[in-house]
């Protein structure tokens, strides 16, 4: 069983949103707990005075606000601020703190342009793709087409994220200019995969017509298409669905009509959150 500590201070009733990390946070408990987790999206300009406020008024941390404001006043570094803070909790231990320290040290080192592209990377990987599109059209904005390779890699991630968010179309042209840039084959791949789930069955095979190229690509991605749809007829969601639509013919159409709303509302909610 883990240790029990003492929180270091209540459940404020409105969250903080970190901008730099995009997420809310409830306590300062859990500002620690984010601080540790991200590392290397950290920055001194997140601490701030609303911070500081937010800390007194709503979380009733007194003693962890006025520390982090004398800090911001004497503009301690990122490295500084962070390491005080973790300090104070008792879920932190010394190797940790080590180790997060090392962390941020080692992205000072960073170009701008990589920091801002591992915040692209991070949202996308935590499936924020909204905040994710945002740092890549950021980071294209400054760059020139002599910069194949790192304007190719910005494309095809921000084509994952809007694939991912089921804008297809623009998906494909992010894949495509990815490929115009280094003919990797996996944004070609990718590519294809987004117009198969754009065009109408007639459309994709009148498009591919006598093409080798897109033919030999559409092969593979038939053969994984079909793989990915017998892991899912394998899924425990899947076998669930049968369950409760079979479990209907006896209770009744009204029941499987609510099980059916009540796993919509849960895709829209998990939908919602990839969007704010």
């Amino acid at each position: 069983m883990g240790n029990v500590y003492k929180p270091l201070s209540s459940k404020a009733n409105k969250p903080f949103f970190l901008d730099r990390i995009c997420t809310q946070i409830f306590s300062a408990d859990e500002l620690i707990f984010c601080l540790g987790e991200n590392p290397e999206l950290l920055s001194a300009d997140m601490f701030n005075k609303d911070l500081v406020r937010w800390l007194s008024e709503d979380c009733s941390a007194n003693e962890i606000a006025e520390m982090l404001e004398k800090l911001i006043r004497a503009k301690a570094d990122v490295i500084k601020i962070v390491s005080v803070l973790l300090d104070k909790a008792p879920f932190v231990t010394k190797d940790e703190i080590d180790r997060i320290v090392t962390v941020i040290k080692e992205g000072e080192g960073s170009s701008e342009f990589d920091k801002r592209k591992a915040r692209g990377d991070f949202f996308l990987n935590k499936e924020r793709y909204e905040y994710a599109i945002r740092e890549y059209e950021t980071l294209l904005s400054g760059l020139n087409d002599e910069e194949s390779e790192r304007v190719a890699s910005i494309y095809h991630n921000m084509g994952v994220a809007k694939a991912r968010l089921f804008l297809f179309e623009q998906a494909a042209e992010d894949f495509l200019r990815a490929y115009d840039c280094d003919e990797d084959p996996i944004h070609y791949y990718s590519y294809i995969a987004t117009l198969r789930f754009t065009l109408t069955d007639r459309e994709y095979i009148k498009m591919i017509g006598d093409d080798a190229k897109m033919s030999e690509v559409t092969l593979k991605l038939e053969a994984d298409l079909k793989k990915a749809k017998n892991d899912f007829f394998e899924s425990r969601e899947y076998k669930d669905f049968m369950s409760k639509k079979e479990e209907s013919k006896e209770a009744g159409r009204y029941s499987f009509c609510n099980f059916l709303n009540t796993k919509i509302e849960e895709k829209k909610e998990e939908y919602s959150k990839y969007v704010y």
